[in-house]
């Protein structure tokens, strides 16, 4: 008996002792039940990463078209198959948009569709006029478009994206995106007054990037809705080419 007992204690002494940071216990509601988090689960979890891409405005000397590499597709993707895996709802603040508010979120409503409508996919959810909803510099939860001043010269537009995308491919994806207009430029409707940046086309080629999809700078891509370049009074990125839909199927699905 007095063998057992002290081998109990050598045991306990040898043993490795977990620390309290550890063992974390977490409480399970509504069942009240306390379960243990290893922290090395804690530590292996993935890092939210950003990516920011800025649209320029179409530079005064483009470059001579041209045939373009072989094989061009004119589509691209962000992080390999990374993409938004659920239906996004999104805040518009209209705030110095030089538009009125209603101009605004149909505008930005009816670009969202174009995407959807192309694919079987609900991407986007409702868009809800917010003041609040701004550029953000970290991830707060919400999907935002806004108007601002963005300090670069020649930046139509901005778009951030939050996600996980170091992984395999197949297992990377968006989890929130913010949009911001440059107010260096005057908003509205080109197809009605040709001095104007056009709302409609930015927009369209800014939620392409919120669905995965990369610019493409290649000139003999200068048709597609994901040509980085823009200019006053274009409008023809309001509608998708071929390859804008294919890069967007791959993604989502017919």
């Amino acid at each position: 008996m007095k063998k057992a007992i002290l081998f109990f204690i050598v045991a306990l002494m040898i043993a490795p002792v977990a620390s309290a940071i550890d063992r974390m216990p977490a409480e399970v509601k509504p069942a009240g039940v306390t379960v243990v988090i290893p922290r090395q689960a804690i530590d292996n979890a993935p890092a939210l990463e950003v990516f920011t891409i800025i649209h320029h405005a179409r530079p005064d000397k483009p470059g001579k078209p041209g045939k373009g590499p072989k094989g061009e597709t004119c589509y691209g993707f962000i992080s390999g198959k990374a993409k938004l895996i659920e239906t996004e709802n999104v805040l518009i603040n209209p705030t110095n948009s030089g538009m009125t508010e209603e101009d605004v979120l149909n505008t930005i409503q009816v670009s969202a569709s174009t995407w959807d409508n192309e694919t079987s996919t609900q991407i986007f959810g409702d868009f809800t006029k917010d003041y609040t909803a701004d550029f953000d510099t970290y991830a707060d939860g919400r999907n935002e478009v806004s108007f601002g001043n963005y300090p670069q010269n020649g930046v139509i537009a901005v778009t951030r994206i939050w996600g996980y995308f170091s992984g395999k491919p197949n297992s990377r994806y968006i989890s929130q995106f913010d949009i911001m207009f440059d107010t260096d430029f005057a908003w509205g409707d080109a197809e009605i007054d040709a001095t104007l940046m056009d709302l409609q086309n930015i927009a369209t080629h800014e939620l392409g990037h919120t669905t995965g999809l990369n610019d493409t700078y290649s000139d003999s891509c200068k048709e597609v809705t994901m040509y980085g370049y823009s200019a006053y009074g274009e409008t023809k990125k309001r509608t998708l080419e071929t390859p804008d839909i294919s890069g967007l199927q791959i993604l989502y699905g017919i």
